[in-house]
């Protein structure tokens, strides 16, 4: 597997956490467990009214038992509610499974990082509970296992990957069949024609962009003129400026729900792509448009002594 391979299964591994909800959370951490750790890993779920016991998984060689929590759709997270859960589940494993459990560890899906009121439960855990070693997996430590699983694991998980010589070989049919569906899905009014202009040289380190974006936007550059040729082309002239609005729009609206540039940008590639597997090609096409986006359109910021007054 090669490094644009690994970058491109980062954005996948992005889009899938942020999506997977409550118990689709569950059962994605339970098969990347089940992968990593084979046999020795054994997924646990609710049957009816005697529940899951405060255990969705256990690491037989270890004695550790999982507890997950995945955030439910559009929800916005209750922090009251989730400090009581962490607590409750742990109370139901160390009732039901005190035989076995020497280990307790929570995962979640909150990408954007756990409430402090959270954090300071769980440590105030570990001096009221001294005989359990308490554990916590963040996102970023599923995605570090989940990157660690074999090629065809993360095939299976998270579909293709595009590699450094399918960017090298964008086909436009894919930018066309790409362009259509955004365009098919764009409710237009009336549109402003996009100013072109050369994109800095530091505009991706000016926006703190993560390496791996860094890397597919710096690599989809060198197609973006074929997309820039594209729209020059397009019987429909005013096609490129249909579609630059409407991710500048996204980007602003994006931007003022804080969230942070490697979020904003899965989410724009997710725009283009569309949910679920994606083939290396369509990949290819995402990250060409959105180099011509990030270059040429209102996505993403230029310094403040570059924008003209």
């Amino acid at each position: 597997m090669d490094a644009f391979q690994t970058y491109h299964y980062k954005v996948a591994f992005a889009l899938k956490a942020r999506s997977s909800f409550g118990t689709a959370f569950q059962d994605f951490f339970s098969t990347v467990l089940e992968k990593t750790h084979g046999a020795n890993f054994v997924r646990v779920r609710a049957f009816g009214s005697l529940g899951d016991k405060g255990c969705d998984g256990y690491l037989t060689s270890s004695g550790r038992v999982y507890q997950g929590f995945g955030k439910l759709q559009d929800a916005a997270v209750s922090v009251a509610t989730l400090v009581q859960k962490i607590e409750n589940d742990y109370k139901l494993a160390a009732t039901h499974l005190n035989g076995i459990m020497k280990e307790w560890h929570f995962a979640h899906n909150l990408v954007d990082g756990l409430p402090t009121e959270a954090v300071l439960k769980l440590e105030a855990m570990k001096k009221d509970y001294p005989e359990t070693v308490f554990g916590l997996v963040s996102p970023a430590t599923l995605e570090s296992m989940t990157l660690a699983l074999s090629e065809p694991d993360l095939l299976q998980m998270l579909g293709p990957a595009a590699t450094a010589e399918d960017s090298r070989n964008l086909n436009l049919a894919e930018v066309r069949a790409a362009v259509d569906a955004l365009i098919a899905s764009i409710s237009q009014g009336a549109v402003q024609s996009s100013k072109i202009q050369p994109v800095p040289q530091d505009k991706l380190a000016f926006n703190k962009l993560p390496d791996h974006w860094v890397h597919l936007i710096a690599a989809g550059s060198k197609n973006a003129p074929h997309v820039r040729e594209y729209f020059e082309r397009h019987p429909v002239a005013e096609t490129g400026d249909i579609v630059a609005e409407n991710f500048s729009t996204m980007y602003r609206a994006l931007k003022l729900e804080n969230m942070a540039p490697g979020e904003i940008m899965d989410a724009l590639y997710e725009r283009v792509t569309g949910l679920g597997f994606v083939s290396a090609a369509r990949q290819v096409a995402a990250q060409a448009l959105l180099a011509y986006l990030f270059d040429a359109c209102d996505i993403f910021e230029d310094h403040a002594s570059k924008v003209p007054a």
